[in-house]
């Protein structure tokens, strides 16, 4: 089996840069873990603080923690030194070569999808955002990993533009013909797709931030090398002198 995990991001049309942070960490144990968080101080995106929350998680899974325990452990420092000012929508995947499986952990109230099976489901059960009170309990729900897997996270954003005129069953059934059609397509390109489908039904002026994560797993194994493609456009930003 090979993992393939594909990210694409697009600010909201007043903020090209996009608030909201994503990561990626080899685990201790063996696997990859993928982290999104929407920081938000006082309910105003923020991209420090998307920043902050994203690297103390990082820094518990570089510590070994399960993944529940990490963000059971970064929102109570969070919300002792913030009182919920603070806080963030995150979504945490991992695949853990231990367990041989895919463990998705949600602070945040929008679905994620997982195909398997020739199956489409999601996770959408209600979630607190990490930092916002105490004691928060992530959602974390675990599968067997095998091939012919896909999860797909939309981050609000993504998942709103849908929204204003797609049903959410006419979404499900986008996302799963987009699946089955195009199983060919790297999980990178399957992002980039949703990326611009949402990007088109927003009218080309995006209203909020937007990130798509696409996780899959596939039979190929062409060779034992591990590769991570970035590609980051550089902002423009005026000069005093200009």
């Amino acid at each position: 089996m090979i993992i393939e995990l594909g990210v694409a991001k697009q600010g909201r049309i007043n903020n090209p840069d996009n608030d909201e942070t994503t990561e990626i960490i080899e685990r201790p144990s063996g696997g990859e873990s993928i982290i999104y968080c929407n920081g938000k101080r006082n309910d105003q995106p923020n991209k420090t603080i998307s920043s902050i929350i994203v690297n103390r998680v990082l820094e518990k899974v570089a510590e070994n923690f399960r993944d529940s325990t990490a963000l059971k452990s970064v929102s109570d420092q969070i919300y002792r030194e913030h009182s919920g000012h603070i806080c963030g929508d995150l979504c945490m995947i991992s695949t853990d070569f231990e367990s041989r499986t895919i463990v998705v952990s949600r602070c945040a109230d929008f679905p994620v999808y997982f195909y398997q099976r020739g199956v489409l489901d999601s996770w959408h059960s209600p979630a607190e955002k990490i930092g916002f009170s105490k004691n928060m309990h992530p959602s974390i729900t675990e599968l067997p990993m095998e091939p012919g897997t896909t999860i797909l996270m939309l981050s609000e954003g993504a998942l709103n533009a849908g929204k204003n005129t797609l049903e959410e069953d006419e979404v499900e059934d986008l996302i799963l013909s987009t699946i089955e059609e195009s199983a060919e397509l790297s999980a990178d390109l399957m992002a980039d797709f949703f990326l611009k489908r949402s990007i088109t039904l927003d009218g080309y002026k995006p209203k909020q931030d937007m990130t798509v994560i696409v996780l899959k797993i596939c039979t190929d194994f062409p060779s034992f090398s591990r590769r991570i493609l970035l590609t980051c456009p550089v902002p423009k930003y005026r000069s005093l002198f200009e």
